[in-house]
């Protein structure tokens, strides 16, 4: 599930420095910089794999936030998918969301890119009527079960008029292809959904860019695309 290894087509990961307050972040780029963008990383959190996409993206002229959604919960202690989920488990939601979005205000943030859990809570900050330009890569609009829950996406985001680009998979085993098939249909009716669905790929796939297939690859690298444009780093 989602992103546990590091990617050879993004730069060795060079974080500048950390800040901590609301949420705990490594920083990549210019603090001075105008564009300044938030990563919110899957359920393995801000490992090499978003610190090398951090990086790209600090390349590109902005100050980059890789925020942990699972500060003071301590390492993995293993890169698996059942650690990762035990972790998981630990965290409120609706709280981490709070911080994330005091945050954004706190630092000036433009942009918020969120991968799988990231992405449900770039769902929420489309709820809450964020100012930032929003992306989401495989988040769960059906919403996910937590001890501290968020709304339901599918409940809000037929009226939602916060802009947002999405970004799914159209064979996503984990978010489920029923449940990409009802959001395409909640986007068609909702201008402020700018929904993409790549139909061969599966959920994690932005890890395409490293694959040997070419469609696969084509469709990491063009969501990769469209979500700098609408960072306006492209």
């Amino acid at each position: 599930m989602c992103h546990g290894a590091a990617s050879a087509y993004f730069p060795a990961p060079e974080p500048k420095g950390s800040v901590s307050g609301a949420m705990e972040s490594l920083v990549f780029g210019d603090s001075n910089a105008d564009k300044k963008i938030v990563l919110i990383p899957d359920i393995y959190g801000p490992n090499a794999f978003y610190q090398g996409l951090a990086t790209r993206l600090a390349g590109k002229g902005a100050c980059v936030y890789l925020v942990n959604p699972f500060a003071g919960l301590g390492e993995l202690p293993e890169a698996t998918r059942e650690a990762a989920f035990a972790r998981r488990h630990e965290v409120r939601d609706r709280q981490c969301v709070d911080s994330l979005e005091q945050f954004c205000a706190d630092q000036g943030v433009t942009g918020v890119v969120g991968f799988c859990l990231g992405g449900s809570y770039v769902f929420e900050l489309s709820r809450r009527g964020a100012r930032q330009n929003l992306v989401g890569f495989y988040g769960f609009p059906q919403g996910m079960e937590n001890q501290d829950p968020l709304d339901k996406p599918f409940d809000y985001l037929s009226t939602t008029t916060t802009p947002q680009l999405c970004l799914m998979p159209g064979q996503d085993q984990s978010v489920g292809v029923d449940n990409v098939v009802k959001l395409a249909e909640v986007a068609a009716a909702n201008d402020a959904i700018d929904l993409h669905v790549y139909t061969e790929s599966g959920h994690g796939f932005l890890a395409d860019l490293d694959s040997d297939d070419a469609v696969l690859r084509s469709n990491a690298e063009q969501a990769l695309a469209r979500c700098e444009q609408a960072l306006g780093l492209d």
